[in-house]
């Protein structure tokens, strides 16, 4: 999806919460307003989503900083490969 920039102004106070935030989340300050605009619009839609009741509920040091916007790769990276077995004739009869 292509992004588009957007420009915004925020005081001392917002910036403060903006980046305490992003920091828990473990995300970045763009991703944190995005996620943020999305809930908001579920929540102001009456709509549900749960997976956004995920965010930020799991706490592990030991996962990558950037897992947010490189998650396809790590999980492309993490999948275990497998070795293609010979194909077998199938011993069941036609028909």
């Amino acid at each position: 999806m292509k992004r588009v920039p957007l420009q915004v102004y925020l005081d001392p106070r917002d910036q403060a919460q903006l980046e305490r935030l992003a920091a828990g989340l473990g995300l970045s300050k763009a991703e944190t307003v995005r996620v943020a605009i999305r809930r908001w619009a579920i929540e102001a839609t009456g709509g549900e989503d749960p997976v956004l009741d995920l965010i930020g509920t799991i706490d592990a040091p030991q996962l990558p900083a950037d897992l947010s916007t490189r998650h396809d790769e790590y999980a492309v990276a993490g999948y275990p490969r497998r070795q293609v077995a010979e194909r077998r004739p199938s011993r069941r009869k036609p028909g």
